[in-house]
């Protein structure tokens, strides 16, 4: 997301509850400051799967049998019994719980699982909601779907981002400290040092980055901080990765 042009403003983990899903839900839409809400897991045909429920008594609206999501369902178990993955591509109600979505949202293919995943727009907060699955593998099949979309939405933002990494010369990340510091007084990027333990004696690694009206803007002041911290300590002690 960071490198889609986006600020993360908030992680959070939590349990599976109505009560904690839907007052977080309620309270990030409410703020109005998210472009874009993610929230992973609770897709599956399980009892405790219950993201969509939950999500739809957060929006006061029916969980409704979706037909684009129990179509993308039965097409996902019909591939998998031919794969010989399932003995069986009957819609079981299991199976078929997986398709019934809050009303008014829109599904997401899932080219690994079977659960489809969920998309909300906010028209009120301009914030788009997506519901993926937990499982990893899923999770990141279906969010490469979205790049596109994300993309699009970044664009709006008119924020654009650039990193570069590489190596200094530095074994003390306390002795770089002070350079690092001047750079940020310079230059509005985003400096994060990597470094190893004491015992390891590496080079530390280095991150800087920024924000722009343009990819050139950010890129720019990318180079510049590098290049001033070059001159800092006293010139071309850095390695590019």
């Amino acid at each position: 997301m960071t490198q889609m042009g986006f600020s993360v403003l908030k992680i959070i983990t939590i349990p599976d509850s109505k009560e904690i899903v839907s007052s977080e839900i309620k309270k990030s839409l409410s703020e109005g400051i998210y472009r874009v809400i993610l929230i992973t897991g609770g897709l599956g045909p399980t009892w405790d799967d219950s993201t969509a429920s939950f999500l739809a008594e957060t929006l006061n609206v029916p969980s409704i049998l979706n037909s684009e999501a129990l179509a993308l369902v039965t097409q996902r178990y019909k591939e998998l019994y031919e794969q010989g993955l399932v003995e069986s591509a009957k819609i079981t109600s299991a199976r078929k719980k997986m398709a019934y979505l809050p009303e008014g949202t829109n599904t997401i293919y899932n080219p690994v699982g079977a659960a489809p995943g969920i998309i909300y727009k906010d028209s009120i907060n301009n914030t788009m909601l997506y519901c993926l699955p937990g499982v990893p593998k899923e999770m990141k099949a279906m969010f490469s779907i979205l790049i596109p979309e994300l993309k699009m939405i970044s664009a709006l933002e008119e924020s654009f981002y650039f990193e570069t990494e590489f190596f200094t010369s530095f074994t003390d990340e306390s002795i770089l400290a002070p350079f690092l510091l001047k750079i940020r007084e310079k230059y509005d990027v985003w400096i994060k040092s990597l470094p190893k333990s004491y015992q390891e004696e590496e080079n530390i690694h280095l991150i800087i980055s920024s924000k722009g009206k343009t990819q050139k803007e950010a890129k720019s002041l990318v180079f510049k901080a590098r290049d001033y911290l070059s001159e800092l300590i006293s010139g071309g002690e850095i390695e590019e990765i």
